[in-house]
């Protein structure tokens, strides 16, 4: 089973990436092949349907990686962080480079996080995106604060709160046990 993981915050080493990775652990230990695809690692191009732009080659090599990784993904989760009440605009760009067919009947999980007042309301947006994109957001969701984290000496986030540890362990058996029964299958 493989599991995609896509990071929506444009500040490199975020509390999504933070979060993502923490994940990242929980499925290998359930031996789900899991990679991170960062958004602010990995930049891609605002996407253009005329052609008029002319993005660099690595944003195209990152734009197809992406669509590559989706397609290939048993289930999906999209982080962001709380930007202005909603999920961030790179991560509405990369999903704009998906299709239905990336999503159709996939699991997908929701997790963000918040710097200033504690919001799931970026998650909400999503679910719908989520749904409309035909993919079937998994109840459990993740909306952490920057409160919830600690911070290494080299300046690395790791996820301390233990509540979130816990809900993250709920989060990760709902998205592996339905990626592992595929009710959905015969819809594809």
């Amino acid at each position: 089973m493989k599991g995609l993981i896509i990071v929506g915050s444009a500040r490199v080493n975020s509390h999504t990436k933070a979060l993502a990775q923490y994940l990242k652990g929980q499925l290998e230990e359930k031996d789900v092949e899991t990679e991170i695809f960062d958004l602010a690692d990995q930049p891609i191009h605002t996407l253009d349907v005329s052609g008029a732009s002319n993005p660099p080659d690595e944003y195209k090599r990152n734009v197809e990686a992406l669509q590559k990784k989706a397609r290939e993904a048993d289930f999906i989760i999209l982080g962001t962080p709380n930007y202005h009440g909603s999920y961030s605009g790179i991560l509405k760009n990369a999903l704009d480079h998906l299709t239905m067919d990336d999503f159709k009947m996939k699991p997908v999980g929701l997790m963000g996080n918040s710097g200033g007042i504690v919001s799931a309301e970026p998650l909400s947006h999503l679910r719908l995106i989520v749904r409309t994109l035909l993919g079937i957001a998994v109840p459990t969701q993740i909306a952490t604060h920057d409160s919830d984290f600690g911070k290494l000496d080299d300046g690395t986030f790791y996820l301390q709160d233990e509540e979130f540890q816990l809900r993250s362990r709920l989060f990760v058996e709902q998205i592996v046990s339905f990626a592992e029964s595929r009710p959905y299958e015969h819809l594809k």
